[in-house]
């Protein structure tokens, strides 16, 4: 079994020696080391040079000649990985000696697997550990095809993934991000989808890495939040955001049909097929969720609660189930819009 490392690298000389060398530690060794810059201004490149030097593993470094951006830069990284398996790598964080022998050793368990999940320990720029695991939000366990919500995400420095899905599907032109600061899926929310359609998760519960939260990363800080901020965040979001959710589901749903119908594998076209479908319903549940948020009176905000309820929107089918809070939250506004938006326009 070929695990490649995928690492993707930007004026990351603060940090990125601390990493490589954890990298070198692994009690797996990987395949390679596949490092693609994305134009660095200061020392990275010269740093992963010296290191490739003494590396106990293959190390091949790409420099891009244009920047490309964190996703595409990892997913160029991954094309030109040639294990079997393909493992993301941060430049910033410090992989824990276990990573990739636990990996290994759930890829010998279960070999129809599609990806590995894995959790980290939060930590801040030394490293100082602050007791939370991340994300650790699924149980450990495997799953199958489309049992994990339609917009779901796990961070990309926790994936391995089964190369074949780089070299099958398109990645270039990836559907809306449900972010809406990337105009394009992420490379971890892509894949994300793409094993969310053929099935095969594995999560593992042991931390296999130490997460950074640094001034300069490019992800939150993920402190906690109280209860009533939760509360006040949420009464922020309005129609506009189901919209574009729903727009989001149906770029999702299209892009899936056309990789379907390239697709020579039989098994894997009917699999995006099936989750072309879901994002489809997906769509309809927003764009039910839209109307509510809009609608002046309490008849229509109500038809379009248990629109969203008979469909799935709440409790049902994993994909598509938004769970108890959003239930909750939208009751509220089916009972109090008109109370809420009066008060939304003082």
């Amino acid at each position: 079994m070929k695990i490649s490392i995928a690492m993707a690298t930007y004026n990351g000389e603060r940090y990125v020696l601390e990493q490589l060398q954890s990298l070198a530690r692994q009690l797996y060794k990987p395949h390679e080391l596949v490092i693609c810059d994305d134009g660095s201004t200061d020392a990275t490149l010269s740093i992963v040079e010296t290191f490739s030097r003494t590396a106990p593993f293959l190390v091949r470094i790409y420099r891009n000649e244009s920047n490309l951006g964190y996703s595409d830069n990892f997913l160029q990284a991954a094309r030109l990985c040639s294990g079997d398996w393909v493992a993301f790598c941060d430049q910033d964080d410090v992989w824990l000696p276990n990573k990739l022998k636990d990996a290994a050793e759930a890829i010998a368990r279960h070999p129809e697997l599609t990806m590995i999940l894995q959790n980290a320990e939060l930590c801040d720029d030394r490293l100082c550990r602050s007791g939370r695991i991340f994300p650790g939000k699924i149980k450990p366990a495997v799953y199958g095809a489309l049992s994990q919500y339609g917009f779901w995400v796990w961070p990309g420095f926790l994936k391995t993934v089964r190369s074949e899905i780089f070299v099958r599907i398109d990645s270039s032109m990836r559907p809306l991000n449900y972010f809406p600061d990337n105009a394009r899926q992420s490379h971890d929310k892509w894949t994300c989808m793409m094993a969310n359609a053929l099935g095969g998760i594995c999560i593992l519960g042991e931390p296999a890495a130490l997460y950074r939260r640094h001034e300069a990363a490019l992800t939150g800080s993920y402190s906690g939040k109280s209860i009533s901020e939760r509360v006040s965040q949420s009464r922020t979001v309005e129609s506009n955001h189901y919209r574009f959710l729903g727009e989001v589901a149906k770029s999702s749903s299209s892009y899936l049909e056309k990789e379907a119908a390239g697709l020579a594998d039989e098994e894997w076209r009917h699999s995006l097929v099936r989750s072309a479908a879901c994002f489809h319903r997906l769509a309809d549940i927003q764009g039910n969720r839209e109307s509510l948020y809009e609608a002046d009176s309490i008849l229509a905000r109500a038809s379009c609660y248990f629109c969203i309820w008979r469909s799935g929107g709440y409790i049902g089918p994993r994909f598509t189930s938004m769970g108890w809070k959003s239930a909750v939250k939208d009751a509220a506004r089916v009972v109090a819009g008109s109370w809420m938006s009066a008060g939304a326009s003082r």
